[in-house]
This record gives C-alpha cells, sequence and structure tokens, in this order.
C-alpha cells in the first residue's frame, strides 16, 4: 500500500516540477529562429514587391514616353495634301527674321533637335543641359471646305464635315489649309455659329447636304498671334515694317474640297515636376491650344521618373547617327529621316536597388529608332 503510494507522489513530482531552464533556452532559441525566419521571408517578399512595383513603374513610363513620342517622330512635317507643296504661313508672328520666328509656328523648321546648351523657349520649367526635340505638322480630319469664293480677299469661306457633324473649331486655333497646290497656316478670326443641319440644301461636294459653317480669316487684335493678311495665297509684302504683308493679300488656289487640318506643334523635353521626393524630373510635352481666342502653349506631363533625353539623328545619305549640334552646322535639318531615341528613367520608390546612388532608386535606359514618314529613307 506504501509502496503504491510513493509511487504515486513520483509521478505526480514529476508532472507537476515545469520546464528546466535549458529546456526554456532551448525552446526560446527555436521560437527565435522561426520568427527571425517568418521575418525575413516577409521581409524578402516585401523588397522583392516594392522591385517590381519600382520596375514596373519603370516600364510603364518608357512604354508611354516612347509610344507618344514616336507617334509626334513620325509626322513631323507632314502636310495630308502632300509632301511636295509649298507652305504659306500668314501669321504675324511668322514673319520677318526666320530665326525670330517662334518654334510652334515655324514649319520651315518642321523637325528640328535642341542639344542641352539650348533652351527651349516658351516653358518654364526645363532642366538646365537636357536636349529637346521641336515637331510640326499637319493633323487632318474630315472637315472639309464646301464653298470658296472666287477672288475671295475676305477669307470668309464655309466649311462642312464628312461624317455630317459639327466642326468642333473654336476661335483662335491654329489651322492649315491645303490642296495639291499649296498649305497655308492661318488662324481662325471667327468660328462658324450656325452649326451643321443636314437638313438644308447641298452646300458642297461629299458634303451630305449640310448647311455647314461660314467661317472668318482676318487680320486685327482680336487673336493672338494674329493673320498679317485676310488672303490666304502667297504672302504679299507690305509698304513698312510695322506692316510686313500686304492686309488683303489674295485668295489663293484654293477651291472645293480643299482640305482644312489642325496645326500640330508639339516639343519634347524634361521638365521638374516639382515632386522631389518622387526624383523631380518628367518627360513633358509642350502643345499648341487655345484659351479664349489666343494660341498658348500647354505643358503636359507625359512620364515621371523620365530623368534625361537624349537624340541623334541620320540624314538621308548616311548611315550613321550624329548630334543635333552636327546638323545644325550643316543646316540639314529638313535631310534628316530617323531619329535614335535614349531615354534614362529612374523609379519612385527608393531603397529598392542595390546602387547607394539615386537614393537607392532603380535605374534603366532604353533606345528605340523612329523613322519620319515625311522624309523618304
Amino acid at each position: 500500500m506504501s509502496r503504491n503510494f510513493s509511487r504515486s507522489i513520483t509521478a505526480f513530482y514529476f508532472r507537476s516540477r515545469g520546464l528546466a531552464l535549458v529546456e526554456l533556452m532551448i525552446s526560446l532559441v527555436l521560437g527565435l529562429v522561426i520568427i527571425s525566419a517568418v521575418t525575413g521571408i516577409m521581409l524578402s517578399n516585401m523588397q522583392g514587391f516594392r522591385t517590381t512595383r519600382g520596375l514596373s513603374q519603370v516600364q510603364d513610363a518608357a512604354r508611354v514616353g516612347f509610344e507618344l513620342l514616336a507617334r509626334d517622330i513620325r509626322q513631323a512635317g507632314n502636310v495630308p495634301c502632300g509632301n511636295d507643296i509649298p507652305v504659306v504661313n500668314v501669321l504675324n508672328d511668322a514673319q520677318g527674321d526666320p530665326d525670330d520666328v517662334p518654334w510652334e509656328y515655324d514649319f520651315n523648321n518642321a523637325f528640328i533637335g535642341f542639344d542641352g546648351d539650348t533652351s527651349l523657349e516658351g516653358v518654364n520649367n526645363q532642366i538646365q543641359n537636357t536636349e529637346s526635340i521641336v515637331m510640326l505638322s499637319g493633323a487632318a480630319s474630315d472637315i472639309y471646305v464646301s464653298d470658296y469664293p472666287i477672288n475671295n480677299n475676305g477669307a470668309s469661306f464655309t466649311i462642312d464635315t464628312a461624317s455630317g457633324g459639327p466642326t468642333g473649331l473654336a476661335d483662335g486655333e491654329i489651322l492649315m489649309i491645303c490642296n495639291e497646290k499649296q498649305a497655308t497656316i492661318f488662324q481662325l478670326t471667327q468660328s462658324g455659329n450656325s452649326g451643321n443641319s443636314g437638313n438644308s440644301g447641298n452646300s458642297g461636294n461629299g458634303g451630305g447636304g449640310n448647311s455647314g459653317e461660314n467661317v472668318v480669316v482676318n487680320t486685327g487684335g482680336s487673336t493672338s498671334p494674329g493673320n498679317c493678311s485676310k488672303g490666304l495665297g502667297p504672302v504679299i509684302p507690305g509698304n513698312n515694317s510695322s506692316q510686313p504683308c500686304d492686309t488683303n493679300g489674295n485668295a489663293g488656289p484654293f477651291d472645293k474640297n480643299a482640305v482644312i487640318a489642325s496645326l500640330s506643334s508639339v516639343a519634347w523635353y524634361i521638365g521638374d515636376n516639382g515632386r522631389p521626393d518622387e526624383g523631380g524630373r518628367s518627360l513633358y510635352m509642350a502643345r499648341l491650344g487655345t484659351n479664349s481666342g489666343d494660341a498658348v502653349l500647354r505643358r503636359i506631363e507625359i512620364a515621371s521618373g523620365v530623368t534625361d533625353l537624349n537624340f541623334r539623328f541620320r540624314l538621308i545619305d548616311t548611315a550613321d547617327f550624329v548630334d543635333a549640334d552636327t546638323i545644325t552646322a550643316a543646316n540639314r535639318w529638313a535631310d534628316v529621316n530617323a531619329v535614335e531615341v535614349s531615354m534614362s528613367l529612374l523609379s519612385q520608390d527608393q531603397n529598392i536597388s542595390t546602387s547607394d546612388a539615386e537614393n537607392g532608386r532603380l535605374e534603366r535606359s532604353f533606345t528605340s529608332v523612329v523613322a519620319i514618314r515625311s522624309h523618304s529613307l
């Protein structure tokens, strides 16, 4: 009896004595190892996610930047009615010394690049010592001339759309009218107010029975930069420096079915986006638009994280790509038929790269070659 009682006490003692110090230390160490492993896996996954997100940011910015920039490069110098016809420019700011013509109106330099030593006029946030590129073209739509009076020195004529809808043009827009003989750049003084009703008589070939919109091209100060001539034909010199071209001008070779296109004037550059925590640089496009009847440059941020742009150009009679200074020195921008675009980018997130440069941001560079369609290869 006593022996059984002793065994019960001994068993109870071993069951209730708890953990020894060594056992407790071993348990703590094993727990720390497991926690460290789990923490390491979690941190590794977080770093992998941030790296993947940074790489995605860089790739998305490069894709958008290259796609939109390449579109403008391909269209540079394009005239909807043919690239071998003369282009007349009756805008006030396009008269006088060719070197003083603002780039957004200068179709004689419809494609031109600037090195890092030349600042792009009309923008105030360009990063110093970065390159830029300018492109002008006629962006055709379905707008056409349905009635153009003979000897139309007053330049009041009627336009329609092939679709039968309104033209959507506004006072002050910079436009191009062209046919197989000539193209003319002008500013629309007054857009049509009647609209396209679609229920009146035939107003021109292919107009679908629209009433059309009567538009006016005039001189004066109602719009900026304004026109130096009412006529859309070749510029007739004026009497003095304050009147660089004849006010009435001449009608030019236009008639029914002449094409109306918007003048697309764009410049691409690297600008300060005002967000230093993201790197502070973005790819920008300056585009010609209108505001209350005046032509203005609108600054558009295209892609954040683009830190630099570099351009090299190929001439039609060479195989090598050269920089902007070489083309400018030879005065051969009209002979450039392809552009090599190099774009450097940084991720917005910091501390995701093994490099200490740029606060650990992920850095990538991409290069692509784009052909200019209006210039023969």
